[in-house]
């Protein structure tokens, strides 16, 4: 019997060695665990501030993408007027030319030259002033 006793003593002790070991094991995993749950809710709480100022970022950008839509269409008739106002000087000045060829031309007219440019160039500062009051209308 004493062998017995000694056998079942011998896998007892290997029994609550194998325990302690497996306990300092489990004790371990846990703390690494803990460690990792703590992280992770540091990561979650970076993570929802990210995404926070993203949503943010992307209102405020679609803000800016409209203005800038906005302004656009605001100076596309600007920039009509302005070629209108090119298109009336260019059809002035090519009749102003026409005209000051054929006066300048025209022998029964001398010494009339100074005053055809004057004429002319307040002709054509009339048109400019026409054209623009137009334009604004226009814009209006």
């Amino acid at each position: 019997m004493t062998i017995v006793h000694i056998g079942v003593f011998i896998i007892a002790l290997a029994f609550a060695i194998v325990s302690i070991y497996l306990a300092r094991v489990l004790y371990r995993i846990a703390t690494v665990v803990r460690t990792i749950g703590t992280s992770v809710n540091h990561v979650e709480s970076r993570l929802d501030g990210a995404i926070v100022e993203l949503e943010q970022i992307i209102t405020e950008t679609y803000q800016t993408a409209t203005d800038v839509e906005e302004k656009s269409l605001a100076l596309q008739s600007v920039f009509e007027t302005v070629q209108n106002v090119g298109d009336t000087a260019l059809l002035f000045s090519n009749d102003v030319a026409t005209k000051t060829t054929r006066y300048a031309q025209n022998p029964s007219m001398p010494g009339t030259k100074p005053f055809i440019r004057i004429i002319q160039a307040s002709e054509f500062a009339s048109s400019l002033l026409e054209s623009w009051n137009r334009g604004k209308r226009q814009s209006f």
